[in-house]
């Protein structure tokens, strides 16, 4: 469970490997260990920044025309429009912080259709537009992503 790694086990592999991240003794921590572990971990001994009290899982998956930045990969199980907004936040810097200039954002749905979606997700889209330095493109379905396109 995430509390005994954190708590139970302060030699533990994942827990050094998160404190040699924190001291930038290294610039990434890998695992193949339990996700929950390492997100709690991550959140502990990392912290987050102002305003962001979730983290997401990111994930850059290929596209026929590069790769996507896919973001929360359901770490998550239920999200307000507001942790949505924030996750499109996380995502844009993250493209660019791998050379993706201006990246474009989009909102994963069940179809491109304003009528579609849950509430969190309808109500993300209403917050997404205005968000400053976002590009935001609206909705894409799930083959979109593959396609590159929005």
């Amino acid at each position: 469970r995430p509390s005994v790694a954190r708590r139970g086990k302060p030699y533990a592999s994942m827990q050094v490997a998160v404190g040699v991240l924190r001291d930038g003794r290294v610039q990434a921590c890998v695992s193949a260990g339990n996700t929950g572990a390492l997100m709690a971990l991550s959140r502990h001994v990392l912290k987050t920044l102002p305003g962001i009290d979730r983290a997401a899982m990111v994930a850059a998956i290929p596209t026929q025309k590069g790769y996507c930045q896919l973001l929360d990969l359901g770490a998550n199980v239920d999200c307000s429009a507001e942790h949505l907004l924030r996750f499109a936040v996380m995502g844009s810097v993250a493209a660019e912080a791998v050379g993706v200039p201006r990246p474009r954002v989009a909102l994963l749905n069940i179809g491109t259709e304003d009528i579609k979606g849950n509430q969190q997700v309808k109500l993300a889209a209403t917050l997404l537009p205005s968000a400053r330095g976002l590009n935001y493109i609206g909705f894409v379905e799930g083959e979109g992503l593959y396609r590159g396109g929005g």
